[in-house]
């Protein structure tokens, strides 16, 4: 081989080196970028599940006051005795 040939194969080998340290840097952002977004997702779910809990704690309160009052005041109604 010439040295010329030589050089423009080492060139063509170095930049395949250049480009994959630039796919591999890339992939790596992108590995930390969905982690994070898969945190917050979870961190989503969290929240979500907390919040429908107590929401359906104070729909438990609210039908047990409306159940008792119900009672109270079906007790005072004038149609109670009928």
């Amino acid at each position: 081989m010439e040295k010329r040939e030589t050089e423009f194969i080492l060139q063509y080998l170095r930049n395949i080196t250049s480009k994959i340290s630039t796919l591999f840097e890339r992939i790596e952002a992108l590995n930390e970028r969905v982690e994070k977004f898969c945190q917050a997702c979870g961190q989503a779910f969290h929240q979500t599940k907390f919040v429908v809990n107590r929401l359906a704690e104070a729909t438990e309160e609210t039908r047990d006051n409306l159940a008792e009052y119900g009672g109270t005041i079906e007790a005072a109604s004038f149609f109670s005795g009928c």
